[in-house]
């Protein structure tokens, strides 16, 4: 058997040799981390807005107070154009069914278009985003979205909720009924 061959070279000679081969990783730039750190912020902050909002709108899964302030908010919507005709009814009918309302939450929102609430006393109520968005969306479901009249009035009821642009897209994209 043979030995192994001995390396003529030391081990502090291979260890210099190995650094200016292979030097170690550059020095961050820290504007460029920082730069990157909010970019990687505000996309996180971005996406989590969106999950806090529910990809379905259930009110057997709602507080009673949610549930009310939605059932509000769809009369107010309905009645936005200042008229409501038998396709309006049925577009209100519709959503009823979608967002799995019992006879109580019906019979509530029929009476609430005889005698509706004011817009301003129900958006009172809205105390945080998630509900904001829940009003929005209930309120995207009672309208006919091409009426000029009813984009304006989501405009504002957006405003007044204010809910971030991004959002309020979302939510419409969401919610889409027939309008």
């Amino acid at each position: 058997m043979r030995e192994p061959e001995q390396n003529s070279i030391e081990p502090n000679a291979a260890l210099d040799t190995m650094e200016t081969i292979a030097p170690g990783p550059p020095e961050h730039d820290e504007a460029v981390v920082e730069v990157l750190a909010a970019k990687i912020l505000i996309d996180w902050l971005r996406n989590r807005q969106q999950l806090l909002i529910p990809f379905t709108l259930d009110l057997g899964k709602l507080a009673p107070a949610e549930v009310e302030t939605l059932v509000h908010a769809m009369a107010a919507a309905a009645l936005a154009d200042g008229a409501l005709d038998g396709k309006e009814r049925e577009r209100l009918e519709g959503a009823l069914q979608s967002v799995n309302a019992d006879d109580r939450q019906r019979a509530m929102l029929k009476e609430l278009l005889e005698h509706p609430k004011p817009l301003a006393e129900v958006l009172r109520e809205v105390r945080d985003v998630k509900t904001g968005a829940l009003v929005y969306a209930a309120s995207l479901l009672a309208i006919d979205r091409r009426k000029p009249v009813n984009r304006h009035y989501l405009r504002y009821l957006a405003a007044r909720l204010q809910l971030p642009q991004p959002l309020a897209r979302s939510l419409e994209q969401r919610f889409r009924l027939a309008g």
